[in-house]
């Protein structure tokens, strides 16, 4: 596999919510109706089903986030971190914030792509299964305290357990 290095500059964040996922496989429409347990349910069926990795920001802000094959710098302070799985179906991953999919959740013609080209937020990559590393680098309370990013993906060919749900959240 190429070397991955992708950054996000500024991907909006008004809910305190992030996710990465195959916008080929996760199953968007919920409902027009639906409530926010609804939702929680279904981020917690393809978050099983390997498709979503969803984690709470701890604030709302304007993100920004790189996505690699490498670990994150050492030099750069790790507030907290996760590990999840992930499977690439068709060639690519997508971030997403909770606005994005909350309007795929609604509208059937909407779909979790949809802000790709806004925000770059559209990773390709080979199809197969990916052990994903997410590290937050930002404490919202804090503000930044350094020039990286608030967040560090690592991306590399792998399996392990699911999350049994929404990380870093206490929906």
């Amino acid at each position: 596999m190429a070397q991955l290095q992708h950054r996000i500059d500024e991907m909006t964040d008004d809910s305190g919510f992030l996710g990465l996922v195959d916008p080929h496989a996760y199953t968007s429409f919920v409902g027009e109706d639906w409530t926010l347990e609804m939702l929680f349910e279904r981020f917690e069926s393809e978050i099983r089903q390997r498709t979503m990795l969803f984690w709470g920001t701890g604030g709302e802000e304007q993100w920004r986030i790189d996505l690699s094959d490498s670990p994150v710098d050492p030099r750069l302070p790790v507030i907290r971190q996760i590990t999840g799985p992930i499977t690439v179906t068709r060639g690519e991953l997508i971030v997403v914030n909770l606005e994005t999919v909350t309007m795929a959740a609604q509208y059937a013609e909407s779909a979790v792509d949809d802000d790709k080209d806004i925000y770059g937020s559209g990773i390709e990559l080979p199809n197969g299964d990916y052990i994903c590393t997410v590290s937050q680098l930002t404490d919202p309370e804090d503000g930044r305290t350094h020039e990286g990013p608030d967040f560090h993906l690592q991306l590399i060919a792998g399996r392990a357990s699911p999350w049994s749900g929404v990380a870093w959240s206490e929906l």
